[in-house]
């Protein structure tokens, strides 16, 4: 696992994020930062929602779920901004600036599909408008199942605070090769689900392609000196070698998800441009680099 230690010298901001990792609580069976954190880094809403920001104000997703028009941006960790200091920072952000409207940033550490269908199905069930745009990130699919090498075809795989009762108590056994199969079926149900939704609503959607630092071929020299990719403990060693042998299979079935659903998928090829703090979650170079492309990606929507 990635040298935090060495990690937060190099990236001081970074401590201020594993400090309120602390703050992480249930809401229903999902985690959630805190509500009303505010530190130099980052700040979350009431219910522990990263703000966004958008012409210099802050907004919480309560408040662009108000706005006159708003976009939506679903995902785990990656998408929440772990890492990146500022809230100005963040994919949803940086699309708010580009777009000229708020975007929510709706992300839940470890969050999957199921659980964003959920979030997005209440935000459309209690705002006064519809969203122009969605964007769903679905990398809580995928490292759930890396973590805890379990899955169940509708439910996905226990999040990292249920991953030792479940465990105990799932009855099927931990073993990747027999369980990969069901975290496909779960990624394409919940996705196609999502798409599904958007479309009945006339919604305009992308999917962004999750991606890791275990795919990138030339580590830059801070990801080197960080440690990423190194494993120090035989649990890290099986979740680091489920992604090095499952990541490209999960890779290619949400590409084959967009196409059948001809929903644009953004980030595609794009990883060797990345730039990462740890292992899961992009810096801030990084973060920019995927919003220009779900940028591009919604720019081909031609949003009324």
């Amino acid at each position: 696992m990635a040298d935090y230690q060495r990690i937060i010298e190099l990236r001081p901001e970074v401590g201020e994020f594993i400090r309120f990792r602390r703050s992480i609580r249930y809401r229903g069976d999902v985690l959630a930062y805190g509500p009303n954190i505010c530190c130099d880094s980052f700040s979350t809403d009431a219910s522990g929602f990263r703000h966004s920001t958008f012409e210099g104000k802050s907004f919480s997703v309560a408040d662009c779920l108000l706005s006159e028009r708003y976009g939506v941006v679903l995902g785990a960790s990656n998408t929440f901004g772990f890492g990146v200091a500022g809230n100005d920072r963040c994919m949803a952000s940086l699309l708010a600036e580009r777009f000229g409207f708020p975007f929510a940033n709706g992300a839940m550490p470890g969050a999957n599909s199921r659980n964003l269908y959920a979030l997005l199905l209440s935000f459309f069930a209690r705002a006064p408008r519809r969203p122009a745009v969605v964007v769903h990130s679905s990398g809580g699919d995928l490292a759930n199942f890396c973590e805890s090498s379990l899955a169940d075809p509708v439910f996905g795989s226990p999040n990292r605070g249920q991953l030792k009762k479940a465990a105990e108590d799932s009855g099927v056994r931990a073993d990747p090769e027999r369980n990969y199969p069901r975290l496909l079926a779960f990624t394409s149900l919940w996705t196609s689900t999502i798409a599904a939704l958007c479309s009945g609503q006339k919604v305009g959607l992308v999917l962004g392609h999750q991606t890791t630092f275990f795919e990138k071929a030339d580590p830059s020299a801070i990801e080197l000196e960080s440690g990423l990719g190194q494993a120090f403990n035989p649990r890290q060693e099986l979740q680091f070698g489920n992604h090095r042998k499952f990541d490209e299979g999960f890779y290619l079935r949400r590409k084959k998800i967009a196409d059948k659903m001809q929903v644009p998928l953004a980030g595609w090829g794009m990883t060797d441009q990345l730039g990462f703090v740890d292992e899961f979650h992009c810096d801030r170079d990084g973060i920019r680099v995927l919003a220009g492309s779900v940028g591009d990606m919604i720019e081909r929507l031609e949003l009324p």
